[in-house]
């Protein structure tokens, strides 16, 4: 176990233990060096610069860092790096009535059983994520209460940090256990002065806090009502953007308390040891502690020194002077309560019932949050609507001259003047917006077919068709079969009008427009649809997938049959330009697969 966490760590054990021997004050004999002489006594990081003259290297010991150098990018990069920016705007604008947190989950701490297990590889590179398979572990969560500048240009990385350590096996990550240590950590926070009525969440896009997810918006509500804000509103990153996450700065304090340590759990009794050695899963575990009464409590109490040495490092991190501090977990009857706020909307609402699907179907939560939530991609708000009719929502706790210039935190607009840039926040705050300028969502729009998805099924196809210029066969969709009169219409049509990818059959004015359709979201240089190939109608027969050429095809080979379970037609033709067999459905090899290869 590493004796000192950082440079000053060290200083202050040293000089704790000088205190027990000579009391304070020291005697005039006793000088106290600076950190900065402390670490020069070290070996410098690099030999080759000018700085590493002034190392003694009297400690062969050497200051070095982790880097992540994996790195994704994201099309919604800057549309949620100015959403950010609108956040921090808003709570700069009602800085003394806001709460602003950053959130996020370390990766799991390994726990060994019959021998301690490190953190992190020593004396070697460390080329890949290096993790022991333990059953165990304790999944570390952050919140970061940020102290909020006086303008924009000021630093949001102060604050006061909370750290709590859960069992991975019997305290999973979820939405609602993320919520109740909120609710605990801001109860600490304030527990001398009057919680702030507007809370404000800043987290990263995993399934615990997806603001799209059922799970994540009902803890968010539940949170909303049990801590009695005026206004909540909960962010994400862009995906594979994590990095942008304040809380994630304090991973790298956080790794100087867990860097090098050690850890074994303490020994059950022997029953719940033999029935803990039958178990090799997570699922296993928990499956065993309900079939015994002493398992889940002895395997708490196992790691409950692990849990205080944890505590104990934790708590003598700083970030910028002040200390870290280490909150109690959430228990069931904490994460019960908090849900019991939900059932004065809903009281036939479930903790288990987390899905959309679910969640609609409980017509008074869906009007509450109609009237007081606002739903986006990358967003969840909700919003006290001061209407004294209304029985969910308390009275105000703003000034009301405040809370009626309160608004939903707008969507990115991008600017006149710039299409580049998005607009000020002042200069759409206030005003109705919506996702429509959201990378994505435009994508998604400019290739999303006219037709209903409900149409665009291998059931619905009535015929193929094909295109007058490249001769590719295309599907024709119809919701229903057609009539014995549809049928001559359907082929006087295709006498008298040309088809080519990407357009209409009919015109507009013509009554099977609305009958029948083609995809209209292609182009010659489209490949053959894959519904084609599993489509049973009349007059199909294989076809290249790239060309859809029927003659000369190629046959594939067994290893590649062996490999995936869909395998889509190739000529000669397309094979001689380099093309390759497209496939579809890889079959799982050591619990590894993807969906579509070309190969």
């Amino acid at each position: 176990m590493p004796l000192a966490l950082s440079v000053r760590d060290l200083r202050e054990i040293i000089t704790g233990r000088l205190k027990i021997n000579y009391n304070d004050p020291f005697p005039s004999t006793i000088y106290i060096p600076s950190d900065e002489w402390i670490r020069l006594q070290f070996c410098p990081t690099n030999a080759t610069t000018t700085r590493s003259m002034h190392h003694t290297s009297q400690f062969n010991v050497k200051f070095k860092v982790q880097g992540r150098l994996l790195r994704k990018s994201s099309n919604d990069a800057h549309y949620c790096g100015a959403l950010f920016r609108y956040l921090r705007e808003f709570c700069i604008q009602y800085n003394q009535w806001t709460c602003l947190i950053s959130a996020d989950d370390k990766h799991k701490v390994p726990i060994g059983e019959d021998v301690a297990v490190s953190t992190v590889a020593q004396n070697s590179t460390l080329a890949s994520a290096d993790h022991d398979f333990t059953k165990l572990s304790i999944t570390p969560s952050v919140t970061f209460f940020i102290s909020i500048p006086s303008e924009i240009s000021g630093s949001f990385y102060d604050g006061q940090v909370f750290v709590s350590y859960k069992d991975t096996t019997f305290e999973p990550s979820n939405a609602i256990r993320h919520s109740a240590e909120f609710l605990n950590a801001l109860n600490i926070q304030y527990a001398n002065q009057m919680m702030p009525p507007i809370l404000c969440l800043y987290t990263d896009g995993g399934p615990d806090h997806r603001c799209s997810y059922g799970s994540v918006q009902i803890a968010l509500i539940c949170l909303f009502l049990c801590g009695d804000f005026d206004i909540l509103i909960a962010l994400r990153t862009a995906p594979n953007h994590s990095w942008t996450n304040p809380a994630e700065r304090i991973m790298s304090i956080l790794n100087l308390g867990l860097q090098g340590i050690a850890l074994k759990r303490d020994q059950m009794s022997p029953e719940s040891e033999a029935l803990f050695d039958t178990a090799n899963t997570l699922d296993d575990i928990r499956n065993k502690a309900q079939e015994s009464n002493k398992l889940e409590s002895e395997l708490k109490e196992s790691i409950a020194n692990v849990q205080n040495i944890l505590n104990n490092r934790t708590e003598r991190l700083l970030l910028k002077e002040k200390k870290f501090k280490c909150n109690d977990l959430a228990n069931e009857e904490a994460i019960t309560e908090l849900f019991g706020s939900i059932c004065d909307i809903d009281p036939t609402l479930t903790i288990e019932e987390t899905t959309q699907a679910q969640i609609h179907r409980h017509s008074a939560l869906i009007k509450f949050m109609d009237a007081h939530c606002r739903t986006r991609a990358y967003s969840f708000q909700i919003k006290k609507c001061n209407n004294i009719t209304c029985s969910y929502c308390k009275p105000i706790h703003l000034p009301s001259s405040v809370f009626n210039n309160l608004n939903f935190l707008p969507d990115p607009i991008p600017s006149r003047d710039n299409t580049d840039h998005y607009m000020p926040f002042q200069n759409v705050y206030g005003t109705e917006t919506t996702e429509e300028y959201r990378p994505t969502y435009m994508q998604s729009q400019a290739n999303v077919e006219p037709i209903p998805k409900s149409i665009l099924i291998g059931g619905k196809i009535r015929g193929y068709i094909d295109c007058e210029d490249c001769r590719k066969r295309r599907c024709v969709y119809s919701d229903r079969s057609m009539s014995r009169e549809e049928q001559e219409d359907y082929q006087q049509a295709l006498d008298s009008y040309s088809y080519s990818c990407g357009a209409p059959i009919f015109p507009d004015n013509h009554y099977l427009s609305e009958v029948m359709f083609v995809r209209t979201r292609i182009s010659c240089d489209s490949p053959i649809e894959i519904l084609y190939y599993s489509s049973r109608k009349p007059g199909n027969y294989p076809i290249c997938y790239y060309c859809g050429e029927s003659e000369g095809l190629v046959d594939s080979s067994q290893s590649l049959k062996e490999r995936f379970k869909q395998i889509y037609p190739l000529c000669e033709g397309c094979q001689g330009n380099k093309k390759e067999f497209y496939t579809k459905g890889e079959i799982k090899t050591n619990g590894r697969a993807s969906k579509r290869h070309k190969t």
